[in-house]
């Protein structure tokens, strides 16, 4: 799977350079040399185009190849009933992009607004350039929002009805594994993709029309951040409650079984066990606070040692003195 995501990865990389190379040229070609290197210079070096791109859109095919697969895991891992299939529709739904337009379209619209009070520094072709690529960037965050969104309702859908839900006595450990694979290798290219986004709006050198829009720049952080962390948690804590809420009725029939079914519940307790000990949480409550102090370590490092962090933050820092 990891082959998969690169190979996403490493495609989007070269579709954001040939894109900035022919945008380069349509600038050069309508204002002039000095309006096309403004225009990679505000691209590349400030708003990192590159990066923002190719980890926002890499993300986005990797999610419409290998997410459509999950249904199909799901399957070989759960007996097939009314739930499961319900949630197998849903989940292979988030992964089109025609079904997330309710989040596509109003992150858009509100791209437009916020992009148009930034103020974007170019002019011209190389203005209504970047405006266009910007869009593109929230459309894109719309879906892949979308499809965390889905990911989660569809596992909570399981969550409220894992009395209807079995686990196959006889499945290949390397569905579960592909499950945990994928929702750990997208979280990870998330973050990276939200806060390629928010350093590249950082630094992209907007002329704002009025200070009190430098706030916005923490979009990306409030609205993407907490959604793709309780993305790669919700699927496997549930997972996990399914199969302890199996074992506590396990047991309960163990205790008031005879001699004679005693050895099929052990095994089937047994079997259990395997499974949950697969279903590895992101964080629990034992983990958390060792979460959140490296989350604040990061955010420190981050402070420190990267000025346009810094200065952003301490622009806030005195608006919000004033």
């Amino acid at each position: 799977m990891l082959i998969a995501a690169f190979k996403w990865l490493g495609l989007q990389l070269f579709v954001i350079c040939a894109m900035i190379g022919a945008f380069s040229l349509l600038v050069w070609l309508f204002n002039g040399r000095e309006e096309a290197l403004g225009f990679i210079n505000t691209a590349v070096v400030r708003m990192k185009g590159p990066w923002v791109w190719t980890f926002g859109y890499g993300l986005a095919f990797f999610i419409t190849d290998r997410g459509r697969q999950l249904p199909a895991v799901l399957d070989a891992v759960l007996v097939p009933n009314e739930v499961t299939a319900e949630v197998s529709q849903r989940i292979a739904a988030s992964t089109h992009h025609s079904n997330a337009y309710r989040f596509t379209l109003p992150l858009t619209v509100l791209g437009v607004f916020l992009t148009y009070v930034y103020g974007i520094p170019n002019r011209g072709v190389a203005y209504v350039l970047l405006y266009l690529c910007l869009l593109l960037i929230y459309y894109i965050s719309g879906f892949l929002l979308f499809h965390f969104i889905e990911v989660i309702l569809a596992f909570e859908t399981l969550f409220k009805k894992m009395d209807r839900v079995e686990f196959k006595q006889v499945y290949s450990p390397l569905h579960l594994e592909y499950l945990t694979s994928y929702l750990a290798i997208t979280t990870v290219i998330g973050l990276i993709s939200i806060y390629a986004g928010f350093r590249g709006t950082v630094t992209a050198g907007f002329e704002f029309q009025h200070e009190v829009w430098r706030v916005f720049l923490l979009t990306p952080l409030i609205l993407f951040i907490p959604g793709t962390l309780f993305y790669d948690y919700y699927p496997r804590y549930v997972l996990r409650k399914i199969v302890q809420h199996k074992v506590f009725n396990l047991m309960a029939r163990l205790g008031a079984s005879d001699a004679s079914n005693a050895p099929e519940l052990v095994s089937k307790l047994r079997d259990a066990s395997a499974v949950n000990s697969q279903i590895l949480p992101f964080v629990d409550y034992k983990t958390l606070p060792s979460y959140l102090i490296a989350i604040l370590f990061v955010i420190s490092l981050a402070y420190n040692n990267d000025p346009a962090v810094s200065s952003f933050l301490q622009k806030l820092t005195q608006m919000g003195s004033k």
